[in-house]
């Protein structure tokens, strides 16, 4: 039994060594796997915010990159625009070359032309065409306008000065009248021309006419010179040189001598003229285009009028006082009417500022009408008194009907107009 006893006292020290290395080893095993695994797990949490981190700084640097570059672009957009903007700044702030209007007529650098455009360029010549446009505004804006309703060429605009200077009162020796210089024997049918009546005077009504008279010229030779040439020389006299001419051609004639003189300088006088005008900046010269008056609204009213109508023989004075306004003033609008009176037995339309249609309507109904008169020409020995006590009236009624001063010198055969007492 003790024997026994011994025995296995012995085996189990032997094996209880042995299990414990075992399960140590194992602990140990199991340990270094959890130990492993932990510095795995450790690893893989470290890698990952690592990996994280290095895709968040790549996506940090391609959007900085990319930033970048649209900043780089936008930078250069900038740039091109400024450099646009300041291109187009130093545009504005250089005076650019006057750019030159070509006038759309043969003959522009014709030898003629040219000695007129000299001659205008010169100081004498060029300020007398100044002061000829800047007085001649009121009637050149209502030219300018009359031209370009009717679709004609703007040089037109610039044939009253070759004619009279743009002066309404112009006469020629010849005996033509008006700004237009229209002659008696071409008045008809374009004006009124009578022994109370000369619309010749009066520049809104002869402007139509004249542009009337040009536009016919044109449309029977289809070539604007020669229409211009015509309305100087007549129709008449312009056919029969071209039937003589080999070339129906208006500079062929002025090279062959089978003009007049005046009907010869007559057209390129006016291109030299409108050419200097037009292309006053080109050649650097200070003469008056109006185009910001011609723009305002009260300078497009311009030619537009109010009208009456009367029947009778009616004094502009008196019409004036009644409507107070100068005298001056309403007979400026009516030039035609020379006497300072309507017809007396015809209709006459009286032009009237614009708005005094009706108190001229109402002035006129209380105004008598001058009784008329008697037409006396005057002959050797007469004077005002004599006249005014043979036919029973006053020195001052005769004055004002005939538009003459009391000292006035009486001609033999003047024409005066007698009104009833």
């Amino acid at each position: 039994m003790k024997k026994t006893l011994i025995l296995l006292f012995a085996i189990s020290s032997f094996i209880l060594p042995i299990y414990s290395e075992e399960n140590v080893l194992q602990n140990t095993e199991i340990t270094d796997t959890q130990n492993s695994l932990e510095n795995e797990e450790q690893n893989i949490t470290e890698t990952v915010p690592k990996i994280e981190k290095q895709n968040i700084i790549k996506n940090e640097e391609n959007i900085t990159q990319t930033n970048s570059d649209n900043a780089k672009t936008e930078t250069l957009e900038d740039l091109a625009n400024f450099s646009e903007l300041s291109d187009t700044e130093n545009q504005k702030t250089e005076d650019p070359t006057p750019i030159y209007k070509n006038l759309p007529y043969a003959g522009m650098d014709h030898p003629e032309v040219e000695r007129f455009r000299k001659q205008y360029l010169s100081p004498k010549w060029l300020g007398l065409l100044y002061n000829c446009l800047e007085n001649a505004m009121e009637y050149r804006l209502f030219v300018r306008q009359a031209i370009a309703e009717k679709g004609m060429p703007e040089i037109l605009e610039y044939l009253p000065v070759v004619e009279s200077n743009y002066k309404t009162t112009a006469k020629s020796k010849s005996g033509a009248l008006g700004m237009w210089q229209f002659m008696a024997n071409s008045v008809y049918p374009f004006l009124t021309l009578n022994d109370y009546v000369d619309q010749r005077l009066d520049p809104w009504a002869s402007t139509e006419a004249a542009l009337k008279k040009l536009a016919d010229n044109y449309n029977y030779f289809n070539d604007w010179l020669l229409a211009i040439a015509a309305y100087n020389c007549g129709v008449g006299a312009m056919n029969r040189v071209l039937k003589k001419a080999e070339k129906k051609d208006f500079w062929y004639l002025v090279d062959n001598k089978m003009l007049p003189k005046q009907t010869a300088e007559y057209v390129p006088k006016l291109l030299a003229i409108a050419d200097l005008a037009i292309n006053a900046e080109y050649y650097e010269i200070d003469l008056p285009n109006h185009n910001e008056e011609f723009e305002l609204l009260e300078n497009e009213k311009n030619g537009h009028f109010d009208y009456v109508t009367v029947s009778k023989a009616y004094s502009l004075n008196t019409l004036a006082n009644s409507l107070r306004i100068e005298p001056s003033t309403l007979k400026k609008l009516n030039p035609s009417y020379h006497l300072g009176f309507t017809h007396p037995s015809k209709k006459s339309e009286i032009r009237l500022p614009l708005g005094m249609k009706i108190a001229a309507e109402e002035a006129l109904a209380k105004q008598e009408p001058i009784d008329f008169p008697v037409k006396y020409k005057v002959v050797s020995g007469d004077s005002l008194w004599s006249i005014s006590r043979r036919y029973n009236t006053t020195v001052d009624a005769i004055c004002e009907l005939n538009g003459i001063r009391e000292n006035a010198i009486l001609k033999i055969g003047k024409i005066l107009y007698i009104p009833s007492k």
